[in-house]
């Protein structure tokens, strides 16, 4: 294991269930359709109830929230994306409680992206399904701590924050 594996295992090892602050990242991956729509990439999240939200995830040691967002795209999409744009950082105004207890109040960075390779994989434990959809046609239930970044997506806002 490397210091840039696991390292939010190892921390929840040690303080358990209690709130923490987690610097994560996402990619708001778009496709602009030959009938003018444009669509975003969604992911149907592994946990019980399976929202739908951007595809992202915590940093690791020794990563930058850039690389975080591509690499944690990958793992749960099985596509290359290309970050070219800052959506925004989200951090919130209340913590999140995971189904397994985990406390914690995220700082997310948001990138918009383009897909250059790949093709979409669903593993079937972080990703339950994937889809891409149009932005005035959502599906839900969203992950609640991203409906801040899809209005914004929506709305066409960039470079914002809470």
């Amino acid at each position: 294991m490397t210091e840039r594996d696991g390292y939010v295992d190892r921390l929840r090892a040690l303080v358990g269930h209690v709130p923490i602050f987690l610097p994560a990242a996402c990619c708001a991956v778009l496709r602009h359709d030959g009938d003018g729509a444009t669509r975003v990439l969604l992911q149907q999240r592994g946990e019980p109830g399976g929202p739908w939200g951007l595809p992202g995830g915590a940093l690791d040691l020794g990563e930058t929230v850039a690389e975080a967002a591509v690499r944690e795209t990958r793992e749960e999409t099985g596509l290359d994306v290309e970050p070219h744009a800052l959506l925004g950082v989200f951090s919130g105004a209340r913590p999140h409680t995971y189904p397994n207890g985990d406390v914690v109040q995220s700082v997310v960075t948001v990138f918009v992206a383009r897909a250059l390779s790949g093709e979409l994989t669903v593993d079937g434990a972080e990703t339950r399904a994937l889809g891409w959809f149009a932005l005035d046609a959502l599906p839900e239930p969203l992950f609640g701590p991203h409906v801040p970044m899809l209005d914004a997506l929506v709305a066409g806002r960039r470079g914002v924050w809470d």
